[in-house]
């Protein structure tokens, strides 16, 4: 099977919940839409579930967790420069101060979750899981994504978790109604002539806010409750609340960097902890992953190259990709069942892509022969990645 190569230079489009023309790209999914856009959220953002991270987080390993806070923070901050720049100084100020206040109520918050979990198995992870949470609900938020369930000014399970928590005139939630008030001026300001604008914001969030002490009432029996499912690694596509097309462009491209940025932080980890005598094999073969995603991305693009959804394509292959450095990084195949008969013919291509990947899983399977010796892992290198071009493969047919 062969491609033809092309040289592509992606042009991100923007565009913005607040219907002005963004100032950078965001990221998302183009998954159905679900009934609540509000987040379930574990290890994960946006919606986003990573239950890889809570085998290894069972197993002892409590980085992976303080990885979904880096990343959830980055694509928090990606979300927020995004909204910061379409709105004028003052409001600027405004959401400045807004965010002040979040920051100051998601400290809070989460010193008293992990306080009533301190004698359970889930204390170690505790800070982090519930920064990223929080998190996830103010990128949300931020997105204006919340569902708005009912108008009223008292909602009764609201003023009974208060009670409950003592939490009525506490400085957590001063903090929490602060960057309320302060964050919904914002929406009154830029919606001024729609009068529901300003209570649907404060029950929005306060739907948010009930969810937080649910969970905080619930910590001392239920624990945190991690998700025990099973999914690929990496980081699934991420929930686009704007459906258009230069909305799911911006979320193609917050995808792809929020995956990078996790990669990256993988493989650091391994470079650490390498000894010299891995390391240049180890080095070697990123450098050959890294050619062949640019390659492979720039392949499937080409014959949509001057349409509208250039970029969004462009951006999800790179975080697909992204993803599957991730499983190869960790030793898992990423494929389906049905694809193991139809290993020959990903190794047969003659175009410079396959030659790139073809060099790509020379050297990674030789750093796990030299690493991992004759372990099972290494033996099961080369059909492994095999799979994960067939993969890759499946995917640009599915595209054209």
């Amino acid at each position: 099977m062969k491609f033809k190569i092309a040289i592509f230079a992606s042009i991100i489009l923007f565009g913005t919940q607040f219907g002005m023309e963004p100032s950078q790209a965001i990221p998302a999914s183009d998954a159905k839409p679900q009934n609540q856009l509000s987040p379930t959220v574990v290890l994960g953002f946006a919606g986003v579930l990573q239950p890889d991270c809570v085998r290894q987080v069972e197993a002892g390993e409590y980085r992976c967790a303080k990885r979904w806070v880096e990343v959830t923070h980055l694509l928090k901050s990606l979300v927020y420069q995004d909204v910061e720049s379409q709105l004028i100084v003052p409001l600027q100020h405004q959401l400045a101060i807004a965010d002040k206040s979040w920051h100051q109520f998601q400290t809070q918050h989460c010193q008293q979750l992990t306080q009533r979990l301190r004698n359970t198995p889930d204390f170690p992870i505790a800070t982090s899981v519930c920064l990223a949470r929080l998190n996830n609900d103010r990128i949300l938020e931020l997105q204006r994504g919340g569902e708005i369930i009912t108008l009223q000014s008292h909602d009764p399970r609201f003023e009974s978790l208060l009670d409950q928590l003592k939490l009525r005139n506490s400085s957590v939630q001063r903090h929490w109604e602060q960057y309320q008030t302060q964050y919904c001026q914002i929406e009154k300001a830029l919606f001024s002539l729609n009068t529901l604008r300003l209570a649907q914001c404060h029950e929005r969030l306060r739907e948010a806010r009930i969810r937080q002490l649910e969970e905080l009432l619930a910590a001392p029996t239920c624990g945190l409750a991690l998700f025990k499912g099973s999914v690929r690694p990496g980081i699934p596509e991420l929930n686009c609340v704007d459906k258009t097309q230069l909305g799911l462009n911006r979320c193609a491209v917050y995808w792809s960097k929020t995956t990078q940025f996790l990669q990256s932080s993988i493989y650091g980890d391994w470079a650490k902890r390498l000894s010299k005598q891995y390391q240049q094999t180890f080095m070697v073969a990123e450098k050959s992953w890294q050619d062949y995603r640019e390659a492979h991305c720039t392949e499937l693009v080409e014959p949509f190259k001057e349409g509208s959804m250039a970029p969004m394509l462009y951006h999800r292959c790179l975080a697909r990709l992204n993803n599957d450095r991730i499983a190869d990084l960790n030793g898992i195949a990423v494929y389906d069942p049905e694809d193991e008969p139809q290993q020959a013919p990903v190794t047969s291509g003659q175009d410079t892509t396959q030659a790139l990947w073809e060099r790509y899983q020379t050297q990674y399977c030789k750093f796990e022969s030299l690493f991992f010796g004759s372990q099972t892992r290494s033996k099961q290198c080369p059909n492994r990645l095999n799979l994960g071009r067939l993969h890759h493969i499946k995917a640009m047919m599915n595209t054209r």
